[in-house]
């Protein structure tokens, strides 16, 4: 990861700003019909992005770059069917889908949705 870092800062003129976007809530709220049926579960993921921040304060300790800015979003992901969002969902990297909430998704034919917290951070280039 440093290396990609250190890969973008040569890439970057100086004060360049690296906008950087990571998923980061543990679980992600799942509703099908607009009613709430549970939450994805991402502690993979929250390993994941645990490593990536790791790194990124390796790159801020180095003087690569320094923090801007940061901020957080609620994003909803919204699928026509609760089959759809089972298909979509399953190919998400870290995360898993419990059986308690696969079997309404299979079974539903009505919208649902999957929120989850979104954190985006301006790095600048030193």
């Amino acid at each position: 990861m440093v290396d990609a870092l250190s890969r973008i800062h040569a890439a970057l003129v100086p004060g360049g700003v690296l906008v950087d976007t990571q998923p980061v809530s543990a679980r992600l709220r799942v509703a099908l019909g607009g009613e709430a049926i549970g939450e994805l579960e991402t502690d993979e993921w929250v390993e994941i992005v645990a490593a990536v921040d790791a790194e990124t304060e390796k790159a801020f300790a180095s003087g690569l770059f320094e923090s801007r800015h940061e901020e957080r979003y609620v994003v909803v992901h919204e699928f026509g069917s609760g089959d759809e969002c089972l298909d979509e969902v399953g190919k998400w990297a870290g995360t898993v889908v419990p059986e308690g909430i696969a079997t309404p998704l299979k079974q539903g034919s009505a919208r649902a949705t999957v929120e989850h917290d979104v954190r985006l951070r301006l790095l600048a280039r030193r």
